[in-house]
């Protein structure tokens, strides 16, 4: 590894072989160190690779404020996470989840009052699998630290294991996760039903939204489905079809995307799916059965 920049005496930039940046830390690494020299690798305590908005620098301020402990307990728990969500978790939630577990920690120890994250809710049923994962992060901290933080912390920690999945920033995580809700909000007044948040419907629904904001963003698009496929559809359901290119407008207008028909499609056979379930549970507002005098 040859050394590009010091930042302190325990964290400096440096290049492999491939030319790929890492920053370095190690206690004592960066001490009467130059630009230019080579490092002796078995110094080096971790690595860290810039990617999407964190830059070296702000990797490297990250890693001097942090306490080790608090990196070495994130990394339990996105080793956690990995195993219980898939080896998809990136990298790069390590130093953002180790932040907010340090500072966490800090407001728990100065019994500061809990924060009211204003997504909570739809994060509680948007992203199930994470929510878990989450609760289960918070039982590995309390029995590494004997404290026991707040059950609203799953709520940044979920969002923190959606943004590892799909390489995004905690900004854009919650712009996607409102979306979510809002699409819903649409189908519920537009047929006047009922949904079940917990239902597997829903959780096809999400997952398929959640995969076209990936292929979106990563500009990939699905593969040509048959032109019959979409006009039996569209004579079967035309309502839910139709249904479909107005969420396909809302993605396109606020992200300025080009929603390709075959994402209508798949939309629609989603949205169907959801108000046949939803539509037998009945209209909203409807007594349920068994209810009543």
């Amino acid at each position: 590894m040859r050394v590009l920049k010091v930042f302190n005496n325990n964290v400096v930039l440096a290049v492999d072989d491939r030319d790929v940046e890492h920053v370095l830390f190690g206690r004592g690494l960066g001490f009467k160190v130059t630009p230019g020299s080579t490092l002796d690798p078995g110094r080096i305590e971790r690595r860290f690779v810039p990617g999407g908005s964190a830059s070296a620098e702000r990797i490297a301020a990250m890693v001097d404020e942090i306490a080790a402990e608090d990196i070495e307990l994130a990394e339990r728990m996105v080793a956690l996470a990995r195993d219980r969500l898939g080896p998809h978790i990136s990298d790069h939630v390590l130093l953002p989840l180790a932040d907010h577990l340090n500072f966490a920690l800090r407001r728990a120890a100065q019994d500061v009052a809990e924060i009211e994250y204003p997504l909570r809710w739809e994060v509680q049923y948007l992203y199930p699998a994470e929510v878990a994962t989450a609760r289960a992060m918070l039982d590995l901290v309390a029995a590494d630290r004997g404290v026991r933080l707040p059950d609203v912390e799953t709520v940044p920690l979920a969002l923190h294991l959606v943004n590892a999945q799909f390489d995004a920033d905690m900004s854009a995580t919650a712009q996607m996760t409102q979306d979510l809700h809002r699409i819903l909000d649409i189908i519920r007044e537009e047929y006047h039903v009922q949904i079940d948040e917990g239902s597997m419907e829903v959780a096809r629904f999400v997952t398929h939204l959640r995969y076209l904001f990936l292929r979106e963003q990563q500009g990939r698009k699905l593969t040509q489905t048959p032109a019959e496929l979409h006009a039996a559809l569209q004579s079967a359901r035309p309502r839910e079809y139709t249904s479909a290119g107005r969420i396909g407008t809302l993605l396109a207008d606020r992200y300025g995307w080009d929603v390709s028909s075959d994402e209508i499609l798949y939309l629609a056979l989603h949205v169907s799916r959801l108000v046949d379930a939803a539509s037998a549970a009945g209209p909203v507002g409807a007594p349920k059965e068994g209810a009543g005098g």
